[in-house]
C-alpha cells in the first residue's frame, strides 16, 4: 500500500513513483514542479482537468521529442490523485534557467529560509538557489521573491500601519495610564498619511518619577524597511 502525503515538503527530495497518491491535484502539481526544477528541467501541464492531470517536458526540436510525462488521475473512490504514468527518461539537456521556478515558486522557498535567517541578502538567497537547484534567477524576479517572502513571515509594512489606532488603544487598555499620541497629515482627497507616534508607557513615567535621576538619554535608530524613517527612544 502507498502512503498518502499530506505536504509536498515532506519529498520533495524523493524520486516520484507510479502509484504514489496525493491528497489534492494541486499538491500533485507542486510536487512535480518541484522535482522538475531540481533535477533542470522544464515542464507544462497539458492537461489540467478536474479528474486527471498529466505534464510533459517542453523540450522538443524538429527531430525528437522529450518522452519525460507524468499523469496523475482521481483513484477509482475519488478519495485522493494517483500517479498513475510517470516515464522520467530524459533526452534534453540540463538547463540553469527556469520559467517553472516563477516569484511565487521562489517566495514559497524563502520564507522558511527567512525565518531561519532573518537577514537574508539578496545575495545569499541566489546562492541558496545556485547550490540547491543550480539555478541563474533573473535579479528582479529574485527581489520581487524576496519581498513577497518578507512579506508572509514579518507582515505587510502597509496593513500594519493602517492598524497603528488598533495597536495604540490596545496599549492604553492594557496598560491604563499611558500615554499614545498619532500625528497624520491630512490629505484633501483619500485617508490621511501616517506621520509620528509618540508612546508613553504608565509604568515608565512611575518609575522615573519615583526614583530615578533626573537625566534623560535620548538615541535613535534607523528603521530599514520600505518605509524607512527612525525610532527614537528616551530613556530615564
Amino acid at each position: 500500500m502507498f502512503p498518502v502525503f499530506s505536504q509536498a515538503a515532506r519529498f520533495r527530495q524523493l524520486m516520484l513513483q507510479v502509484g504514489m497518491k496525493f491528497n489534492t491535484k494541486q499538491e500533485f502539481m507542486e510536487v512535480v514542479r518541484d522535482f522538475t526544477i531540481q533535477k533542470g528541467r522544464q515542464i507544462k501541464f497539458k492537461r489540467n482537468e478536474s479528474y486527471r492531470v498529466r505534464a510533459v517536458c517542453k523540450w522538443k526540436n524538429e527531430e525528437i521529442k522529450c518522452p519525460w510525462v507524468a499523469y496523475a488521475s482521481k483513484d477509482h473512490e475519488e478519495t485522493c490523485w494517483q500517479l498513475k504514468t510517470f516515464n522520467n527518461e530524459h533526452v534534453c539537456p540540463r538547463m540553469n534557467k527556469n520559467r517553472v521556478a516563477n516569484r511565487k515558486w521562489l517566495a514559497q522557498n524563502l520564507v522558511k529560509k527567512l525565518r531561519k535567517y532573518p537577514n537574508l541578502k539578496h545575495c545569499e538567497a541566489a546562492a541558496y538557489f545556485k547550490r540547491r537547484c543550480d539555478l541563474n534567477l533573473n535579479k528582479f524576479s529574485l527581489t520581487r521573491a524576496l519581498t513577497d517572502a518578507k512579506n508572509a513571515v514579518y507582515g505587510d509594512a502597509v496593513s500594519q500601519y493602517y492598524r497603528l489606532r488598533d495597536y495604540g488603544e490596545t496599549l492604553l487598555k492594557s496598560n491604563p495610564g499611558s500615554t499614545v499620541k498619532i500625528g497624520v497629515i491630512p490629505q484633501v482627497e483619500g485617508d490621511p498619511i501616517f506621520q509620528r507616534m509618540y508612546i508613553c508607557l504608565d509604568g515608565c513615567k512611575k518609575g522615573f518619577k519615583a526614583g530615578c535621576r533626573p537625566l534623560i538619554s535620548l538615541d535613535g535608530t534607523f528603521l530599514k524597511t520600505h518605509f524607512g524613517r527612525q525610532i527614537l527612544s528616551a530613556v530615564g
